[in-house]
């Protein structure tokens, strides 16, 4: 049995032009994949939160001497032109911060 929302959904796909179709069927994988990607990213997240929150204290030492390690190796091989560009295109993407 079809949903009210699914018929209005083929009802609107049916009014399409033709020509329009390609680029419908594009963004309907396109939101496919994102719902893919949010799923995985947040049961991604989820587990790396919970793998930091419950390791033991030297795994969490260990794990901030690599956090300094990357942090001193950015400050010296990037200049700080890089380092804000960077900055700006990762402040740039939605979800993320710093």
């Amino acid at each position: 049995m079809l949903t009210k929302q699914r018929l209005e959904l083929l009802d609107a796909i049916a009014q399409t032009p033709e020509e329009y179709i390609p680029e419908l069927l594009d963004f309907v994988h396109f939101f496919h994949q994102q719902r893919i990607t949010k799923s995985s990213s947040a049961s991604a997240w989820d587990a790396a939160m919970s793998e930091i929150n419950s390791s033991n204290p030297e795994r969490q030492s260990l794990r901030r001497q690599r956090i300094n390690q990357l942090f001193t190796t950015w400050a010296v091989l990037d200049s700080e032109d890089e380092q804000k560009e960077s900055l700006k295109i990762i402040e740039s993407v939605e979800g993320i911060s710093i």
